[in-house]
């Protein structure tokens, strides 16, 4: 059996630290101890406090997550993976990012679609697919939110805008430097045809 001896604010913050049996147990806010009848001199079961300890840190991690999000906008693997990073147990940081994802406040489809917006001018089809796998977004939904948003001449139009950049007016001197030109576009993951139609375009514009 368990007895909770003391319950005393912590120096910095908000959170209060839990002692049973006089020793430091877990921290957690005081709307949780009031929510979970958490009080000196209550009895626990081995299993009760285990429980309690659970819900106190996946609490903490969503109060963490909430704060995390006011700066920027993260995946659900993201925001599980940053929470870990903050010493979070990974159970825990998963239940917290499901927990915030079932509340709306993320989304991988509009994380996904924040995400090309905010790229498609500047990487390919096949750079910002892996961009999104990496983030956490399943391959079928990253597939399937890139036939929504990123169209065949969202590809050309980018090339051709850095291709006027770097030529400049010009062309290039021979063929090894045209397709070291090509190649420096396939790198970010532009589709060998998407380069080939933006050089045409290019040429059509500058004889």
């Amino acid at each position: 059996m368990f007895e909770i001896t003391d319950i005393a604010p912590q120096q910095k913050g908000t959170l209060l630290s839990v002692f049973v049996n006089k020793e430091f147990s877990f921290s957690a806010d005081a709307a949780f101890l009031a929510d979970n009848d958490v009080f000196v001199g209550r009895k626990l079961e081995k299993e009760e406090l285990e429980t309690l300890r659970k819900a106190a840190d996946v609490r903490k991690a969503i109060r963490h997550s909430l704060y995390l999000l006011e700066h920027r906008d993260f995946s659900k693997k993201e925001l599980a993976k940053r929470l870990e990073t903050k010493g979070y147990d990974p159970s825990d940081a998963m239940q917290a990012a499901e927990y915030i994802e079932d509340r709306g406040y993320i989304n991988d489809k509009r994380y996904a679609e924040r995400m090309i917006e905010r790229k498609k001018g500047k990487a390919g089809k096949k750079q910002l697919l892996f961009e999104l796998k990496r983030a956490g977004i399943s391959g079928d939904d990253a597939e399937a939110v890139l036939e929504e948003t990123y169209s065949e001449s969202d590809g050309i139009n980018a090339v051709l805008r850095e291709m006027k950049r770097i030529l400049k007016g010009g062309f290039p001197e021979d063929r090894a430097a045209q397709k070291k030109l090509f190649n420096r576009f396939i790198a970010k993951g532009y589709e060998y045809e998407t380069v080939r139609a933006a050089y045409e375009k290019y040429c059509e514009n500058e004889e």
